[in-house]
């Protein structure tokens, strides 16, 4: 095995150095907020293992059920164009004979409820930088606008009757899990109509589409930052320590409940190199931290930033040697 150079050493434990500042800076942005959040997440949310489909709680004010109604979101109404095949006819064929509607909101649609809904966001959504940004926003907003279900499009449904249960237990919203039971997901959820809880998401959304969401140098890191799961179980935090004396009434499906509901695709179609990297170390290398994923990622870049610069600098002074060597012969 060849021994690196000195100068190359150095290079490599500056780049360890760096990946460590940059994991210990994204931890803090997402965790370090203008309140201590020190308490665990269980702690604040009902964690739901299991539904008793014998007991269901059920209300005479429509206002505080979540409605029999699916909302999905895609670019246009042709699904077909999505990357992988499409949950959206599976949840018509499983749930429209049970008296539910599931609708599909195109773009147009999204801006139309943004400028006729939430004004106050429409800079905000149209400032995105990516696509996926205004999605994460947009399932926010129709979920909190007309109640029901969100599910993404690599979502299918496994269980009519224990996600019908769910909407029985006279919770406010119920949120898939992620990292186990520690954070919240945005890729299948259910909520009231006007829930709090929902309103205050997007109110720490448009807070964190400012100047602080530019620092994130991997652009899959600043989406879940800013817009994604990071945000979403963030803005909980706050939610949860501002009213730490009042009934939440929230849910957090137990991963293996959860996966009894519905299964997930992961279709991953707005993931860059970034995202497919993280993506490859949890899944192969069964990491089960993203920030420690990251600090293999950042040491990944740095290192490929090294080789280019090294291969830069030889072609350069290959040039010079030539160029000089062209002149002497002169």
């Amino acid at each position: 095995m060849m021994a690196l150079p000195r100068v190359g050493l150095r290079k490599l434990l500056k780049v360890v150095g760096v990946s460590l500042v940059a994991f210990i800076i994204i931890h803090q942005l997402n965790y370090k907020d203008d309140y201590t959040l020190a308490s665990q997440i269980s702690e604040s949310i009902e964690v739901i293992k299991s539904c008793p489909r014998s007991a269901p709680t059920q209300s005479n004010d429509p206002r505080l059920e979540i409605p029999d109604l699916i909302h999905q979101i895609w670019k246009t109404a042709n699904v077909d164009t999505y990357s992988i095949e499409a949950s959206h006819e599976s949840w018509k064929t499983t749930f429209e004979p049970m008296n539910y509607t599931v609708k599909l909101w195109t773009e147009d649609d999204i801006i139309g409820l943004v400028k006729a809904k939430y004004p106050w966001l429409l800079s905000t959504y149209e400032g995105y930088q990516q696509n996926i940004q205004r999605a994460d926003i947009a399932r926010l907003m129709v979920v909190h606008a007309e109640g029901g279900i969100y599910a993404d499009l690599d979502v299918h449904p496994r269980s009519v009757e224990g996600i019908s249960c769910l909407q029985n237990l006279g919770l406010q919203g119920i949120f898939a899990s992620t990292v186990g039971t520690l954070g919240l997901s945005n890729h299948f959820f259910m909520a009231r109509r006007g829930s709090v809880l929902l309103e205050w998401i997007l109110y720490e959304a448009k807070r964190r589409a400012g100047p602080r969401s530019k620092i994130i140098p991997l652009p899959y890191l600043r989406v879940f930052w800013s817009t994604g799961p990071m945000m979403v179980t963030s803005a909980f935090r706050k939610y949860a320590w501002m009213y730490s004396t009042m009934d939440y009434g929230l849910g957090l499906l137990d991963k293996s409940y959860g996966s009894s509901l519905t299964w997930h695709e992961a279709g991953r179609s707005w993931h860059g190199w970034d995202g497919r990297l993280l993506n490859y170390i949890a899944d192969h290398i069964r990491v089960e931290s993203l920030w420690l994923a990251l600090s293999f990622s950042v040491a990944f870049f740095g290192l490929a930033c090294i080789m280019i610069r090294r291969r830069y600098d030889l072609k350069s002074r290959l040039y010079k040697a030539t160029f000089l060597s062209g002149r002497t012969g002169l």
